[in-house]
Formats: C-alpha cells, structure tokens, sequence
C-alpha cells in the first residue's frame, strides 16, 4: 500500500544486485498490468445503460460539494474542459511525471481530453530508464528514487523552480530530498486551487509575495464561517430598503389577514449563517425589523376595532405564531447557526437524529415587544430545500433566499418553488383555486447577483508594446471575464431578468425590483475573501484568454481598491390572484365619453416642480390612455428642470410640441406607457387597440388623450419598464450611426448618464465593436466621475470604465463620443482622439457659454466633430434609413438590452422634486414614475 500499485512495491521484493532479471521482470509487470486496463470509465459519454432522469443519459454529474455562493463547482465535463484549455494557458513548462508506464500516462491523458496539453517531457520509470545514464544501475527508477526519477527535469532546472502538484504525500516527501517544492492534491485541496496557488492567483505555501496577505499582516485562509459572517454584515447595508418595505407591507395587508390558523409560516432556502432570520427579528443595515413592521396592522386594528373594509377585527385571525424553517446543508455552519439563534434570544427544544446524522434542531423564541407575544419557532433542518419529504409540510407564506437565486439555471430554480411550495402537488394550480389561494406564496431574493463587479478606482489595459508579455487586461474586462466564467464553467446566472422571467413563465408576479450593490471595503476579510474567488474562477479564463492574469492579481492586491458588486433584490407573488391587464377589466368603458381628470407634473420655475391636474376629453379620432409608467429624460428634462435652456420650441419633431414654447410653466415629457383604455368615435381599429400596452411621446401624466396616429403599439413580450425606454435607446442608436465604428476601432464614451451607458450597450452589442480579447483592437472604453455608473457601464459591455483624469493613459482613441453634457469632457475627448479621428457630440450644453482649447495641434489634426440630434435623420443615412425603420431596430433593440435594468428608482408623481434632485444630483442613473392602474 506503501508504493501503490507501481514497479516500485515489487522491486524491494527482488535481489537488487540481478540488474537485468530485475528489469526484464519489471518489464513483463508493465506489459501485463497495464496493457489490459480499461480507460473508458474515465471518459464523459453516454451511459451504457438508461439515461438517468432529467439528463439524457449523459454523465454529466456535478461534483462533490453542495452548490453554494461559496463552493465553485464545475460539472466534470466543463472541468475537464477548463483544465485543458488552462494548462495549454500556462506561461510556465509542464510535465507528467508518474510511476506507471508512459503509454499508460498517454492513455490516461488521451480518456481526459488532456493529450494535446503542451508539455516539455512525460517523466515515466520506463522513459527515465530508457535514456540511460543511471550511475545507481537501479532499473525502472520511481518517485521513490527522486534523484534519478527526476533527473531530467533537475538538469534543466533548479529545484526551488519546480513545484511537484501530487496525491502522494510519500512522494512529496521524497521530491524534498532533491530541493523540489510540493502540494498535497486531494479532496479539500484539488488540483484546480493547487493551479491557482502555483500560478499566484491565490495564497501560495511558498512565496509571500504571490499570497494573499491581509493588512494585519496574516496570511488569508479561507473558511465558510467567517466568509459568511463577513458577507451578512454587507448583506445587511446593502438589502434595497424600497424590497424590504413592499414585503413588510404584502405580510402586513395581503397575507396575515388571510391566514386561517393565524401561523405565519416561512421558509429560508438558503440559511446560511440566519441573517435573513436575525433582519426579520431584530432588522439590521439601517433597516427596521421585519417582524417588528408586520405588527403594524395588528396595532391600527387594536385601535380601530375594524379593518378598512369595516370588518370587524375578529373576522381576521391575530398573527399568533411565525414558523421559521431554515435549510443548510453545510454541516460546517450548524454550531455557527446554533450561536446565532442564541444570540438572538432562542432557546433549542429538540434535536432529531437519524441513522447517526443530525437531521433537525428546533429553537423556540418570542418576537420582541409583541403585545400580545408572538411565538417563533425556527425548524433548522441540515438538507436542501428541494430534499424536504416532511408528511407533516404545510406550504409557506414566504420564501427567502439570500445570495441564492443566481446559483441556479432559473427554469429549474423556478420549477423547485412550484413544486416546493406544493402548487403542483396539491392541485388547483395558479387561478387561486388551491391551496396556495388568494394571495399565494411570496418569493424574496434579497442580494441576487447581477452579474457584474467592478474595482473602485478601476485600472485600465497596461500593454508595453515593445515586450512580448501579455498584457495585463483592465479591471472591467478582467471582471466581465469572471463574470462568464460564473455563467459558463459554473452554471452560475449572471442576468436577473432571466430569473424573472422564469418564474412569470411559472405563473409568478414581479411585485417589485431593486438595486442591492455591494460596497467591500480593503480591510475586510470579505474583500480578502473575493480576490479568492477571483483567483480560483475568473484568474485562470483571464490566462486562458491571453491576459496577464498574475500581473492583474499583484496589481489589484498592491493597490486594494474598493470592490463593487452588483445586486439585485427580487419579490415575486407565485400563485394567487393576478392584476387584470385590459382596461375593461379595470372598470372602463369604452362607451363613455365623458372627460377624465388627470395629474401631472409641471416644471413652474428654475428647480421647482409641482403637480397639476387638468380635464381631458376624448375627440373622435383619439385614445385615451391610462398610463403605467413614465421615465424621465436626464438631458433635456434636467435642462429645463434647472433653467437651462433657450426659448424654442420644445420638440418640432414630436406631434403635439411643435408649437409649444419651452417657458415656465411647463409640463414635458417623452417618455410614457400605459394601455389604452378608450377610443373616440372615428378610430377605425378601437376593439383591438382597447387593452394594448402602448408608447407615446406625452409628458409624465396619470392619463393621456392623443391622436391615433401618435402613439406606438409596444411589441408584445416587451414590458412598460422596458418600452419607456424608447426614446433613449433610439438617440444612442443614431449616436452609434452617426460614429460609424470600423472593426477593431477604439471607442471612448465620455459621461455615462442613461445615454451614455446606452451607447456603451448597443456598441458592446454590435458585431462591429465587439470585444477581440485585445488591448488595442475594439476596446469601447467610458468614463464618468461616478463610480455606481461606472459599475452598470461594466454590466452593459465596456472594455474598461475609467475616472476621467484616467483619459490620457488610455488613450488615443479613433472614436469619441461626448453625451455628458460638461464640456471639458469635449475637451478631453478632442485632446485624447487620434489625429484623423471622429468626435460625435450628443450633449446639449443649454444656454452656457463653452471654451475650447482649439490650437495648433487641433489645426493640424484633421480630426473631425459632428454633432448628433435624434429627431431627424442624417441626410448622409436618408437614403437607407427612416424614422420607421429606425423605430423597428429600437424596439428589436429594447428587446435585447432590457434598458429597465437600469432604473435605479421608481417613484410617483407626489414625489416629482426629490426625484429631478436626485437625478440631477447623480444619486440616481435612471428614474421611472409609475401610475396606478387600477
């Protein structure tokens, strides 16, 4: 057992001074072992046999280790497939070395997909023994004889140099002798974190300089306790406040009130260490606790002695008991969880035990200042949600998962919540007639990652042209690498809207949406924690794609910056009642005619904006329009909301503002949805427009009369949040038409506003423009001075989202587009293109005066600079495009963006000055007003 199945255990059964016996013996023991082995059980293919559910037969099995934010798995094939092409990547020698025959290495090597790995020599007994010069005379030498085993290697480099990566630890033992470093290769140590250790993507045994080391000087090992300790402390500022409110409110009016037994039942399908447990008991991140705000309704009905409705108090069950099942099959966080719970003041009751195992633990507690008390009961059970077979399981009102819905493809996530909340088993299905009625089960996925991460301040390309290293890739397309490498390796979900999707497919209900971006600061052992996954999943698919990922890592751990993630928070209603979506439904009638009172906003003076509210009446070849949604313009509007523009007309391109003025007051807009709701007496195509979501070119208003012919019929399968896009996303189509970007141009993007991070989107998307794994080829680079739209510019495409006193380093560029409106971003942007480039100027500076530095080396440049304005087409274009055609491609555009990602706040008209504030301020990217519509 000592030596294996190898030469090596049979040799120190011979004579060892019957040299040539010995090794014809030796001989004959490889012909006989080996030859017969069968490889195929290495090999990823079809089963001999049935295919297993749910995967076609295909062995395609996901390795050992549960499936967490924390634990990168990659399916074997995937595996074997990035450790091919990782090895091929590698800028160092490698070689095989072992103790079987080297036909057995190569068949070996050939079963695993590894054969075509570049490799300087496969170190064999039978090869170290056919080159001869073996002073010893020991034939067929092994690892057990490091001196001449390793010979060859030793004689082309030092020892210190050569990093033995092995099962054995008698071989690693051994290989010490002769000065060679080792690494123990096995279960909680494999060989994909011995690769990322010996390339200095991570913690390195053997030189400091390549680990990663902590500002308290000690050495980072990571472990799932303190990793998830540290990540709930950010977990807890960064949960959206706005999520946090609706699910307090949903509990509060919509579910406590429909319970039958007065049991608040919830179920924590990604328990971790309980933080989603401890903000619901004792809040947490400047957020109150949940608990503490569902009890609200109790309070007002105290006093009342009737609800809203009249009902008497008594007809709704008090909320009496809140039953709390978390699942964590990490057997690693089951004291950490019992610390937790104690902390919070639960005692434990009872612990199940079956066949050895630890099955669940149940802690009972009271919710702080109920009056009357409220039991808790939390049931910690050690399996996966999915694996719960309770006879006694009672479908939950909630369903929390922290850091959890990503992880999973979001088809399958969506069809274990059907089936977990028993939607499925129980019968009825989604029309509220199961047991799952009314109300059905909500769904929050606080911290669901968005699939995007972002240094701050982030580096750009560093490449020495006169080198042949590789260069070291900018922070943004290193992060964009990692993030594909989450998708692609992982089965990680980088895309939220895939997940929302998925589950409206499964008859769930978007309720609300988000952001809930991470800040991680240096000096926490979360970020230590994070440059570890960088170094285990995004560093090895920067090498493989030719980058300089070790020069990345040393770079990033030199200069510590802040790391930004971004995330969303998701809360769905799966089951129950849905809202009605056609205006006869919501109470119209078409056959009415009588004049509509409706609200909007009004800009009355330089930064004041109020609300007004007028009559409408319907004409005969009209609609009317109530409307769900509406998005403010953060150029032109935020112009006119500070004062700053000409007296014009406000559009002579929009029907309806070519013969307004822009003077205070005013009511603007361009950027409105809703469905239409009635139609006058001469619209020929009123029954099939009553109903249809529909885009208009109207300012923000509650309801909308208009002429036929000036709304748009929003293409189905794009939602309001989408379509309220429309205008922006066609002006940063026709600024991208009017730059004209050649393949392999470099294009830089100055301001990152919604325009911007528009522009950013449609280029990264542009089979023209898309990225060639280069530094100097198609690089779409922004910048900004705020560092949250640096980060969504990542998340829509750039090749690096820079600061902009970083211009001068990155440049030149072929192509600049200025959408800031400041204009010493047009001076940089003239200053950092190429002479003979092209400088597009989107921005309307209003009514300032702008200075340009235009001197001798401007006169000589033979740059370009045109400006772009949507409203018409270019007449160099006219001959090929039209406004129709051009309003296609934005719809298909739309489509494929989903530019609601980037709605950073949603608000009402009641709220309108706080909102242009914000927007002006730069606290906010985009800003939706919604409507009700019901």
């Amino acid at each position: 057992l000592k030596y294996g199945s190898t030469v090596e255990g049979l040799r120190r059964t011979v004579d060892p001074k019957n040299i040539e016996s010995t090794r014809q013996m030796l001989l004959d023991y490889y012909n006989e072992v080996y030859d017969g082995i069968d490889m195929s059980c290495l090999l990823c293919h079809r089963s001999q046999g049935s295919g297993g559910s749910g995967s076609g037969g295909i062995n395609d099995d996901i390795d050992d280790g549960s499936n967490t934010g924390y634990s990168h798995v990659r399916r074997t094939r995937k595996k074997r497939q990035h450790l091919a092409a990782l090895l091929k990547s590698i800028p160092y020698p490698i070689y095989f070395a072992s103790n079987s025959p080297r036909n057995h290495v190569l068949k070996v090597l050939t079963s695993l997909g590894l054969r075509d790995v570049p490799h300087e020599g496969i170190v064999t007994p039978d090869t170290v023994d056919a080159e001869g010069g073996n002073d010893d005379g020991e034939p067929f030498p092994t690892k057990s004889s490091p001196r001449l085993f390793y010979k060859s290697i030793l004689g082309r480099h030092p020892g210190s140099q050569i990093i033995l990566l092995d099962d054995s630890v008698y071989n690693i033992k051994t290989a010490s002798r002769v000065g060679i470093m080792g690494m123990h290769i096995n279960r909680d140590h494999p060989l994909e974190l011995a690769l990322a250790a010996c390339l200095k993507h991570i913690s390195s045994p053997f030189d400091d300089s390549g680990g990663s080391i902590g500002r308290s000087g000690d050495r980072y090992e990571f472990s799932d306790v303190k990793y998830l300790r540290s990540k709930n402390s950010v977990d807890a500022v960064s949960i959206n406040a706005d999520v946090w409110q609706r699910l307090a409110d949903e509990l509060r009016m919509n579910v406590i009130p429909t319970l039958e037994d007065g049991v608040l039942r919830i179920a924590d399908v990604g328990a971790g260490l309980l933080s989603m447990l401890e903000m619901m008991v004792a809040g947490g991140g400047g957020k109150s606790s949940l608990f503490g705000m569902i009890q609200e309704t109790a309070a007002v009905d105290k006093g009342r002695g009737r609800d809203a409705t009249g009902t008497s108090k008594s007809s709704h069950p008090r909320l009496r008991q809140i039953h709390y099942t978390a699942y964590e099959s990490n057997v690693n966080l089951i004291e950490g969880c019992k610390k937790t719970l104690s902390r919070l003041g639960f005692n434990e009751v009872a612990e199940f035990v079956l066949g050895g195992k630890l099955e669940e633990v149940i802690f009972r507690g009271t919710v702080k200042g109920s009056d009357p008390p409220i039991s808790v009961t939390v049931h910690f059970r050690t399996k996966d949600f999915v694996e719960d077979d309770s006879k006694r399981f009672v479908p939950p009102n909630l369903v929390v998962g922290c850091c959890f819905a990503d992880l999973f493809d979001p088809h399958e996530l969506a069809q274990s919540l059907v089936s977990f909340t028993t939607l499925c088993k129980q019968g009825g299905g989604f029309d509220g007639s199961g047991p799952c009625s009314g109300t059905g089960t909500l769904v929050y996925f606080p911290i669901t990652f968005a699939g995007t991460t972002q240094f701050d301040p982030a580096f750009p390309f560093a490449t020495d042209f006169l080198s042949s290293a590789r260069p070291i890739p900018s922070d943004t397309c290193a992060f964009n690498i990692y993030s594909d490498s989450l998708s692609d390796n992982l089965n990680h979900n980088v895309d939220e809207y895939r997940i929302i999707d998925a589950i409206k497919d499964h008859g769930g209900t978007l309720l609300s949406h988000g952001n809930s971006d991470w800040k991680i600061e240096p000096d926490s052992y979360l970020w230590d924690t994070m440059m570890y996954f960088f170094g285990t999943t995004g560093a090895p698919d920067v090498m493989i794609k030719q980058w300089d990922s070790q020069g990345w890592i040393k770079r990033a751990r030199a200069s510590r910056p802040s790391i930004r993630v971004s995330n969303c928070d998701l809360l769905f209603r799966l089951g129950g009642s849905g809202p009605s979506s056609t205006g006869e439904q919501n109470g119209y009638d078409k056959s009415q005619l009588e004049p509509i009172q409706a609200e909007e906003i009004e800009f009355q003076s330089p930064r004041k904006v109020g609300k007004k509210t007028r009559m409408l009446e319907l004409g005969p070849k009209q609609v009317e329009i109530t409307s769900e949604c509406s998005l403010i313009s953060s150029g032109t509007e935020l112009k006119i909301f500070k004062g700053m523009f000409e007296d014009a007309a406000l559009d002579v391109n929009i029907k309806g503002m070519e013969d307004e003025l822009m003077a205070y007051p005013l009511s603007y807009g361009y950027s409105l949805v809703g469905r239409v709701t009635r139609c006058g007496s001469q619209v020929p195509d009123a029954d099939d427009l009553i109903g249809r979501l529909v885009f208009t070119f109207s300012a923000h208003s509650s309801h909308v009369v208009i002429d036929r012919d000036a709304i748009q019929l929003v293409p189905r399968g794009i939602s309001a949040e989408d379509a309220i896009f429309m205008p922006s996303v066609e002006t940063a189509l026709s600024l991208v038409h009017d730059a004209h970007v050649r393949v392999g141009e470099k294009v830089a993007v100055y301001g990152q506003g919604l325009i911007g991070l528009l522009v950013t989107a449609i280029l990264s998307s542009s089979a023209t423009t898309a990225s060639l794994s280069s530094a100097t080829f198609g690089t779409i680079t922004v910048f900004d001075s705020l560092s949250d739209r640096l980060a969504a510019a990542s998340r829509m495409g750039a090749s690096q989202a820079l600061f902009p006193s970083q211009a001068s380093e990155s440049g030149p560029f072929d192509v600049s587009i200025e959408v800031s409106g400041n204009s010493q971003a047009l001076q940089s942007a003239i200053d950092n293109t190429s002479s003979g480039g092209r400088i597009i100027v989107g921005s309307w500076y209003g009514n300032a005066d702008i200075i340009l530095k235009l001197g001798i080396d401007f006169h000589r440049s033979h740059k370009t600079i045109k400006t772009s304005q949507v409203s018409e087409i270019p007449a160099e274009l006219s001959a090929l495009w039209s406004k129709e055609r051009r309003f296609a491609l934005t719809w298909e555009l739309i489509r494929k963006l989903k530019p609601s990602r980037l709605i950073s706040r949603s608000t009402t008209l009641d709220e309108a000055q706080q909102a242009y504030e914000s927007l002006d301020a730069g606290k906010e990217i985009a800003v939706a007003f919604r409507y009700r519509t019901s």
